[in-house]
């Protein structure tokens, strides 16, 4: 990027259908009650229409466009692309028996799987992925910015709680999660610094680092620890784990986790006094945090699972009350010291992770099908770590998927997938790009020794 003769090349390698997948991306990761809408009713349910539903069906045109003409699929990304399907037919289809609403929750959800692959059919060249990538880091950089107006309650940036934990325009865990994703970029590019990417692993590191923070996500942190653990483990299996960038890599990691800490130190003690862990609290709300309602959501799911554990409920996204009501009155048993307000409404159970949701939702099938994605995406992952060749100017992207795969591992973790939020264009973008990446290492690449 620094090179001035390199320009020409950047500028070649954007294209129409890659400004439209770029449009999308960034669309998809603004949350859709914040975008311009419509509303429409259909099968007398409302579906609600945004900017980013328009985008995506305009790259929904590109790739059947593309498939349907002289492109295809390339062969490193064939597997992975047909766990992501086998794992989305059947959500569909399990949402199907739960009327209209919950085939509208679903279709919302699957319809940004077409950013996947929208990376897989358009990004052929690595400048293009880097492209890409760098989009992401100028909207984590915007999204920053707009976080710490709001920490230091700006007067004209809407703040709830000023000096505190801030979600910017996203939400807390997709802040820290998308954040994450933008650090890996520069913890990336201390392994690699024969790199062509300039100053953006700066820019990116900054940027990432004050956005885990601000986010001040408990599984934003988990997610940072994967990705750090990655990054050197992948580092080492190529032998260029250096001790300056691995000592580089801690004091980071150690830094934001400081950070993070001091924003939730209140909410962490309430945890640990909950489970046993210091002096309680007579007052129950000294004794309740965050982690309490996901114990307590946790619980009620296990319940759910239990009672029809083969196929689960079939996907709703918010479950209705007949499928968790009659196990309330339980888990207030179970948690008697808990607020009120921690248990789920009489009228809607809004799940809060990823894992248990897919477990109580999809059922042992859609787990299984679940685990199958995920192991074909870690597997991919580890592909591309081992044979993209050491010393490439590119070399960074031999870390991305490894790393941005454990991002999304920890914040799933904390957030449960919808349509219309960033985490679920998080979630289908870091499958694109692992798929992609075995198809973007030179020809030359062989293994690395492990």
């Amino acid at each position: 990027m620094a090179d001035p003769g390199a320009k020409p090349q950047w500028r070649s390698a954007v294209d129409l259908p890659l400004i439209v997948l770029a449009t999308a991306t960034v669309l998809s990761l603004i949350r859709s009650i914040d975008q311009p809408s419509f509303t429409v009713e259909v099968a007398g349910s409302e579906v609600t229409f945004v900017l980013a539903d328009a985008a995506i069906a305009v790259l929904a045109g590109f790739c059947l466009q593309r498939l349907l003409g002289r492109g295809s699929l390339p062969r490193p990304a064939r597997a992975l692309t047909i766990a992501a399907a086998a794992f989305s037919a059947w959500l569909f289809l399990s949402s199907a028996a739960n009327g209209a609403t919950a085939v509208i929750a679903a279709a919302k959800l699957l319809e940004y799987g077409v950013l996947a692959l929208g990376f897989v059919l358009f990004v052929r060249r690595r400048l293009q992925l880097w492209l890409l990538v760098g989009v992401l880091v100028a909207f984590t950089v915007v999204a920053v910015a707009y976080g710490l107006l709001a920490f230091f309650d700006a007067p004209f940036v809407e703040s709830r709680f000023p000096g505190r934990r801030q979600p910017s325009f996203l939400g807390e865990h997709d802040l820290a999660a998308l954040s994450t994703m933008t650090l890996a970029v520069a913890l990336a590019a201390l392994f690699t610094p024969r790199h062509r990417l300039g100053r953006l692993p700066l820019v990116a590191g900054i940027a990432g680092a004050i956005g885990v923070v601000l986010g001040a996500a408990v599984a934003g942190l988990l997610g940072l620890y994967l990705t750090a653990g990655a990054i050197v483990a992948v580092a080492a299996a190529r032998r260029e784990a250096r001790k300056r960038a691995v000592l580089l890599t801690l004091l980071i990691t150690a830094a934001i986790s400081v950070g993070v800490l001091s924003l939730r130190s209140g909410d962490l003690g309430a945890f640990l006094r909950s489970v046993g862990i210091g002096e309680r609290q007579e007052d129950p709300f000294g004794n309740a945090a965050s982690w309490n309602e996901r114990l307590i959501d946790a619980y009620i799911g296990g319940r759910i699972f239990l009672d029809n554990p083969i196929v689960g409920t079939g996907w709703h996204g918010e479950l209705p009350p007949e499928e968790y009501v009659r196990f309330l009155d339980d888990a207030r048993a179970r948690f008697p010291d808990q607020p009120s307000t921690y248990f789920p409404s009489k009228d809607v159970f809004i799940p809060q992770q990823t894992y248990d949701q897919v477990l109580y939702e999809l059922g042992i099938v859609g787990a299984l099908l679940f685990l199958v994605l995920a192991f074909v995406t870690v597997r991919t992952a580890v592909r591309v770590a081992r044979t993209w060749p050491r010393g490439d100017p590119d070399e960074a992207a031999a870390y991305l998927p490894a790393a941005w795969v454990a991002a999304l591992a920890g914040g799933l973790s904390g957030a449960a997938l919808f349509g219309g939020i960033p985490l679920a264009a998080i979630f289908w973008i870091t499958i694109g790009v692992t798929a992609v990446a075995p198809s973007l290492a030179p020809p030359s690449a062989t293994p690395q020794p492990s």
